[in-house]
């Protein structure tokens, strides 16, 4: 023991211990687990040629055990229930009340477009007739330049977005980034999203599949050294773009609003098209050849709206109306004048209920699921759901469906891209959302699909997630419309289907956003056992955003409602939690006594997973307050229990650790041992593409200590291979390490 003991102080004097996360696919039912938080990159200050990290995975039906911060060793990490991506800082497992779910481990896939060497060219689709606006164009290029800013104003449907869109391609026509912009093009809209906490995800994930910070900070520290142009689209929308724009650093930025308030840097004001470029507008649209004084008379009582112009040339060559009659009727109809934008709904509303009494049945259905969902791409079957008969055949349910959409494209009103087909404007979708409600049979359909399909992709893992970042947004919105649609059972499992991809994505606004609505609809059912569930919940998701007093504020309620209910498991789970803010605030004697609450609870019920949780709490409490002959029998308590459950990962996270031991005694042969045969071999049975990055850096540093410096260059080699391709956060320091290598191989 006092081997051990002094093993323990030397890593934790001397040693820094990197922490990333691998996991493993497993079927969950009960207490859902809580992950910690990250340290920013930015904090870990270790010299790479001192530093040796250690891998954290997760797995299992158990509590999460959160490793030791302050550079000592620290415990990998398992996880219960709904499941939860586990990540670095803090010190404690922390579990959560769940539903049954399944956890699979891995990386982040996202679909943001990069060239071969990584770098980002988000160029949206172009407009299909871009007309005026090419002297605009060759004005607007050379302004955009590296620390300057751009704003594009005018009133919506005038083409702000697509005169954004067409510059990004002048800017980059081919795979390549443009050369004043060599970090390549972002592009984010707020329409439909208008927090800042996605917009600094999107920001990070442009780079990073596997983001360590997405704050504010982070965001700046990423962009401060970068030279992208970045296309902040729908500005109107966000709720605070200076916060946004602030962490741009050096990079270009080009906005495009409707409010002359949001305008940083040169502002260009985009105007209605002049009298020639409307018409040839609204004759592209409508392939008509009528007379040039009717035509002349409808873009102007349009006002050369880029929008109306569209809407109604669409309108024109579908129905066959004579462009005189159409005339006529925006004669008698109040069409205001465009002003300051107060009427450009109104406007828009009576071009479509026009254009909505010409199009079948099936059309106006499938536009209605269309402003149900998110203003962003929809696949096939959601609009097959929205139009379905009873007993109908699928195979003529879904050429009825293709008839539908091809029917709202040929208006004007759908466009049709790779992921679908999405409405063609904003201002449409605004339409479609309020005045074309979706029926509640209807909604239940989709609902069920989506429950269905989100529990399928979840079940997948990784491949599965990266499906599911496509129809993230028509989840959050669909949840939404069940929750205003009084559908609590539809919230309830809705939310239930895709908080895991949530939590372990990282996607931490939408998960508290989709948890307070399931909060809501529990309360409104007067489901207690659900109530509490939520509260954990809301407390979980609030301490992985760092918002330490509003978990426990979420902590505090929960705790009575399993007293009431007595719900023993639960009320374990809720102080075992608690505690692990106890800790954080720095309150060491009741977090100490917290959770041997929830151990004397866990041991009476029986809950052999959740013992072994919070036996390593109980340690890395006292690890972190240098307590050395204190804790290592809470972590030989733990081990047995693992390896009783049958927690393979968590057993492998021992091992690892044990090979941190035989480290810091200097026994580096066994060391690589453990490291290679044991800790490697389970990262990659996983596929924990960031547990081996981090495995192979460590037993690259070891055989590199051991003076094998070819051993060593093949594994930092591989462990840089590895973060390339994934965009983790210590590729800069595997880099600096392999370089070292090579610098003593070719000095040797």
């Amino acid at each position: 023991m006092e081997q051990l003991i002094k093993a323990w102080q030397w890593i934790v004097a001397t040693a820094a211990w990197e922490w990333v996360f691998s996991g493993v696919g497993v079927s969950i039912t009960g207490w859902l687990i809580l992950h910690y938080r990250r340290k920013p990159p930015a904090q870990d200050t270790t010299p790479p040629g001192n530093t040796f990290t250690n891998t954290v995975t997760h797995s299992g039906n158990g509590d999460q055990n959160i490793g030791q911060g302050n550079n000592a060793i620290g415990k990998k990490v398992d996880v219960d229930a709904r499941g939860a991506q586990i990540e670095v800082g803090t010190r404690h497992a922390v579990s959560l009340h769940g539903d049954h779910a399944q956890i699979h481990g891995g990386i982040h896939f996202y679909n943001y477009h990069r060239t071969p060497q990584g770098i980002p060219l988000q160029r949206r689709p172009r407009a299909q007739h871009f007309k005026g606006r090419d002297d605009m164009l060759k004005e607007l290029l050379p302004m955009l330049q590296p620390g300057k800013a751009v704003t594009l104003c005018g009133l919506g449907g005038m083409g702000k977005t697509a005169l954004a869109i067409e510059a990004a391609w002048k800017l980059a026509p081919e795979n390549t980034p443009p050369a004043s912009f060599p970090d390549g093009i972002i592009f984010y809209s707020f329409y439909g999203q208008p927090a800042v906490d996605p917009a600094f995800d999107h920001l990070v994930r442009s780079y990073e599949d596997d983001p360590q910070d997405t704050s504010s900070a982070g965001v700046f520290r990423l962009l401060s050294n970068k030279q992208a142009l970045i296309i902040l689209d729908g500005a109107e929308e966000a709720d605070d773009l200076p916060a946004v724009f602030r962490c741009c650093g050096g990079c270009g930025v080009l906005i495009t609003t409707r409010d002359r308030s949001d305008a940083h840097g040169m502002l260009v004001s985009i105007e209605r098209l002049e009298e020639q470029f409307a018409e040839q507008v609204f004759r592209l649209h409508s392939n008509t050849d009528a007379d040039t004084k009717t035509v002349q008379g409808i873009c102007r009582r349009l006002h050369g709206w880029p929008l109306a112009l569209r809407i109604a040339g669409r309108y024109i060559r579908n129905t066959g109306e004579d462009p005189a009659a159409y005339l006529r009727f925006l004669a008698k109809v109040p069409f205001k004048r465009l002003g300051k934008g107060e009427h450009q709904e109104e406007n828009a509303a009576l071009l479509l209920e026009r254009s909505m009494a010409q199009v079948s049945t099936d059309a106006v259905a499938a536009l209605r699921l269309a402003g149900t969902l998110a203003f962003a791409p929809i696949t096939l079957k959601p609009f097959a759901l929205a139009l379905y008969q009873e007993g109908e055949d699928e195979d003529e349910l879904e050429l009825r469906s293709m008839d539908a959409l091809g029917e709202l494209v040929r208006y004007g009103l759908l466009e049709t891209g790779d992921k679908g087909w999405k409405i063609n404007h904003a201002l449409i979708h605004t339409y479609a959302r309020n005045h074309l409600p979706l029926s509640r049979e209807a909604l239940k359909r989709v609902a069920a699909y989506y429950i269905r399909w989100c529990e399928e992709q979840s079940a997948a893992g990784v491949p599965g997630y990266a499906r599911m970042d496509d129809e993230r947004a028509h989840c959050l919105r669909l949840i939404r419309a069940c929750l205003d649609g009084e559908l609590w059972q539809e919230v309830k499992l809705l939310v239930g289907a895709i908080q895991v991809y949530l939590d372990r994505q990282g996607w931490w606004t939408e998960r508290l956003a989709a948890v307070e609505m399931r909060l809501t609809a529990a309360r409104k059912t007067g489901d207690r056992r659900d109530e509490a569930l939520c509260l954990n919940d809301l407390g979980y998701t609030c301490w992985r955003r760092g918002e330490i007093d509003q978990a426990l504020h979420w902590y505090e309620q929960s705790l009575p409602i399993d007293r009431e209910l007595e719900d023993r498991q639960g009320e374990g789970v809720t102080l075992n939690n608690m505690a692990a803010i106890y800790d954080d605030l720095g309150k060491y004697e009741q977090a100490l006594e917290t959770y041997q609450q929830s151990l004397s609870i866990r041991q009476e019920i029986g809950d052999r997973k959740g013992e072994g949780s919070t036996l390593n709490n109980i340690a890395g409490v006292y690890m972190d307050h240098e307590q050395w002959e204190t804790a290592p029998p809470y972590y030989e308590q733990s081990l047995p229990i693992w390896q009783e459950v049958g927690d393979t990962i968590g057993e492998g996270t021992t091992l690892d650790n044990i090979g941190g031991i035989y480290r810091a005694q200097g026994n580096l042969t066994k060391t690589v041992e453990y490291l290679l045969k044991q800790d490697l071999q389970i990262c990659r049975e996983q596929g924990d593409r960031a547990g081996e990055a981090v495995t192979c850096w460590n037993i690259g540093r070891t055989y590199e200590d051991m003076g094998d410096l070819a051993q060593a260059e093949e594994y930092i080699a591989l462990a840089v291979e590895i973060a390339e391709a994934m965009g983790h956060p210590s590729l800069e320091k595997y880099r600096d390490g392999l370089a070292l290598v090579r610098a003593k191989r070719q000095g040797a």
